[in-house]
Parts: C-alpha cells; sequence; structure tokens
C-alpha cells in the first residue's frame, strides 16, 4: 500500500526538518496497525522538495523519517522525491514515478 507522508500520516509541517515537530494524524497508528496485521506491505511516497530547496539536509529528513516509525511504526519503503516544484522531474507526485 502506498501512502502519503504529510497530511496524511502526520501533520503536515511544511518543510519540516524537525523530528519534533512530527504530530501522528489522528488514527494513523491504529490504521497502519490494521493494515500490517492483514498482512499489507507500507511504502510511503512523498515529495519533499525543501531538500533541492536546501530547507533541511538529507539527514535531517531521515531522523523525520525515523521519528514517524518510532511514533507510528515500521515501513517497507520510503520512496522520496527530492526535486524542486519547477525541475519537471518524472518522480515528483502526481506523476507515478516513484511507484
Amino acid at each position: 500500500m502506498l501512502l502519503d507522508r504529510d497530511g496524511t500520516l502526520v501533520e503536515d509541517v511544511p518543510y519540516n526538518g524537525d523530528p519534533e515537530k512530527v504530530r501522528p494524524v489522528p488514527g494513523a497508528r491504529a490504521a497502519l496497525d490494521a493494515l500490517r496485521a492483514a498482512g499489507l506491505r507500507l511504502a510511503v511516497v512523498t515529495n519533499q522538495s525543501g531538500l533541492a530547496k536546501g530547507l533541511f539536509t538529507e539527514a535531517q529528513m531521515r531522523a523525520v523519517h525515523a521519528r514517524i516509525e518510532e511514533l507510528l511504526g515500521p515501513f517497507d519503503a520510503w520512496l522520496v522525491c527530492p526535486h524542486d516544484d519547477a525541475d519537471g522531474c518524472r518522480c515528483r507526485k502526481p506523476a507515478p514515478g516513484m511507484v
């Protein structure tokens, strides 16, 4: 199952590079646990243009992802588009490149 990160799993904090600002969306843990119990593999698919803009580092993003997993449990994959909106890449959602 492919899941979006910001506004779906966790509250949307624009360009978040701070693990302390991670807040799960209500009910997210229970829903994810039910999906895991049903045997589904879970992947997060997320646009992170803040990397291209230099607003946070890859290490900071990984720390945010680690905090999300600490709060919501493990994910089988993290798929990230690191490009800016205007880059015209093929991986930025809604383009299917990460899928």
